[in-house]
């Protein structure tokens, strides 16, 4: 016993003087060892919280600490390196990409899946297809109320809640959906996808847009604890046209309109850090857990199997 011991001190002792190090003698991390944390946009919290299990479980000298944080506080924080990954919907900006520049290097974005944008309404709510001209209508205030999709509606008037001010949900909205025209008055923020989901199943004529992440795994318990509590709406690309939701199915044939790719960005200086070891891990093996949550993998070839409509 004595000697195994000596022996794995020893080992211990000769990897750890092997190890790089910064300029102050502390060890660096390598592609599959060391910490560092990364900030996440919370509307992905569920996939990447699975990954992130994964990978430390298969990497037991690896730990990644997680930030769930609003799109653009994952932003901020790159930028200010107080983390250098971030889990996003969008690539840097070109304004983004000249100040990394500036430094003298270009972090790799790389592609992990595609989610989407989901419309979740209260269950009391009949009026569940809505078309893509219906939804700008409702984002930009040129329809208010439930009557102005059906007539015959009991409801009020729109109740439009974001997940975040600065969220990534939001700013998609605000750049592909309205294309820069003016957010509806009626439209305001709380601070998570949950509260979300927890305000519109408290408020008969709310209109929740949320990531899909949040409703995509239908195998998981919370999620079906909010099936219960919520509705998702269909969005057909006309009147007329046949509704899909937001489901990975409907994302790979393209007939579901508010599609988006999540990205990995790596600002790590070091191209054989745990930043690039893990945004590897999402790109490979991680797809098969992308596969299993209900998004579209952005780097496998997905097996879809049609079912009734």
């Amino acid at each position: 016993m004595l000697r195994k011991f000596l022996t794995l001190t020893i080992v211990s002792l000769l990897f750890s003087s092997c190890a790089e190090r910064d300029k102050s003698g502390k060890v660096l991390d390598t592609i599959t060892t060391g910490q560092i944390t990364i900030a996440i946009e919370e509307g992905y919290k569920p996939v990447i919280a699975s990954c992130i299990n994964v990978f430390d479980s298969i990497y037991r000298t690896a730990k990644i600490i997680p930030r769930y944080v609003s799109e653009g506080e994952a932003v901020n924080a790159l930028i200010q390196d107080s983390v250098q990954v971030i889990i996003i919907g969008r690539q840097l900006t070109a304004k983004e990409i000249e100040y990394f520049q500036s430094r003298g290097f270009f972090p790799p974005t790389t592609p992990i899946a595609f989610d989407a944008l989901a419309i979740v309404l209260h269950p009391a709510n009949s009026d569940t297809v809505l078309t893509v001209d219906q939804v700008k209508d409702i984002l930009t205030g040129k329809i208010t109320t439930w009557k102005d999709i059906n007539p015959k509606s009991k409801l009020g008037a729109f109740n439009v809640v974001f997940d975040n001010p600065s969220s990534g949900t939001l700013r998609f909205v605000r750049d592909s959906v309205i294309a820069g025209q003016e957010l509806t008055k009626q439209a305001s923020a709380l601070k998570t996808n949950e509260e979300v989901i927890d305000y519109v199943s408290k408020n008969k004529s709310a209109i929740g847009i949320i990531s899909a992440n949040w409703i995509s795994d239908t195998d998981d318990k919370g999620v079906q604890k909010f099936m219960r509590e919520i509705k998702i709406a269909d969005v057909a690309k006309a009147v007329g046209k046949e509704g899909y939701g937001p489901y990975q199915a409907y994302l790979a044939t393209g007939d579901y309109p508010f599609k988006r790719t999540i990205y990995i960005i790596n600002a790590q200086a070091r191209r054989n850090g745990l930043g690039a070891g893990f945004a590897s891990y999402l790109a490979k093996d991680g797809q098969r857990i992308m596969l299993k949550d209900g998004l579209l993998p952005a780097n496998a070839v997905t097996r879809l199997i049609k079912s009734s409509h």
